[in-house]
């Protein structure tokens, strides 16, 4: 789901389970393009849902959300073939793999936008590149923002091989490649105390470097990606590659000074 200032918004997208297998005990999804997609506004402090609906697709994550005059805009990564072919030939992980491959889903940052007052919708995409798990400065969730953080993957592969920083007004992008056999996690993003701009802070991700068989934590200037890491932070342990993340700062966790605490 999204949510603005003032609204809730949920989805129900034409990707389901058929019902026929599942009386079979198997379980498969099925893309239905003679469906629309919907997008039900909630407001937050109500209870009636009013519902808009959109060309058929399915997104697995949005970015934000916020008001813009008579509309609700929305972010969030469009899938141009929610149902890939399965891969005739290939083995049986790049079969499973083929719901999770971007090139496969062809996953673009997209906008709908949500008028209020003449129920209509508008769409654009806002990326040719295929990227996914997209995150923003926290401060502006639900609030008109310009950056958005994204992950390219290793095609074919459930694998996050660089981080790419989407400017939603310019229309221009920044990535940083990590280097071969080195994935990355959903890659968080930390203001920084003080900061006077939106990308004032750092990007923080989670590698698994899997020809050295080790993990580092690894942390960016959010101004300044293709730089490279301003800060490595080496893991006593290798852990699985990652998805979701989240950053949250010291003074908002509970015994957190007194080292009860951990993040």
């Amino acid at each position: 789901m999204a949510f603005t200032e003032n609204y809730a918004i949920l989805n129900d997208f034409p990707l389901f389970w058929d019902l026929a297998l599942i009386a079979q005990g198997k379980y498969a999804s099925r893309f239905h393009r003679d469906l629309p997609s919907r997008f039900g506004v909630v407001p937050r402090y109500g209870t009636e849902v009013r519902w808009f609906e959109a060309d058929p697709t399915y997104v697995l994550h949005f970015a934000n959300a916020y008001e813009d005059g008579d509309e609700i805009v929305i972010d969030g990564f469009h899938q141009g073939c929610p149902e890939p072919a399965d891969p005739r030939g290939e083995g049986v992980y790049q079969r499973m793999f083929r719901f999770l491959a971007l090139e496969r889903m062809e996953t673009r940052l997209h906008r709908w936008r949500l008028n209020l007052v003449t129920g209509q919708v508008k769409e654009e995409r806002l990326s040719e590149r295929f990227t996914e798990f997209g995150m923003i400065n926290p401060n502006l969730g639900g609030q008109p923002y310009r950056y958005t953080y994204a992950a390219t993957q290793r095609p074919g592969w459930f694998l996050f091989d660089g981080i790419v920083k989407h400017d939603l007004h310019t229309g221009s992008e920044e990535r940083y490649a990590l280097p071969e056999g080195v994935y990355g996690s959903e890659t968080a993003m930390a203001p920084r105390p003080g900061a006077t701009a939106e990308d004032d802070g750092y990007l923080v991700t989670l590698t698994t470097d899997v020809n050295a068989d080790r993990s580092e934590c690894l942390v960016f200037d959010a101004a300044r990606l293709t730089d490279g890491p301003i800060a490595r932070v080496r893991l006593p342990e290798r852990i699985s590659s990652g998805t979701h993340s989240t950053w949250a700062a010291g003074s908002a966790l509970p015994g957190w000074h007194d080292g009860k605490s951990m993040l």
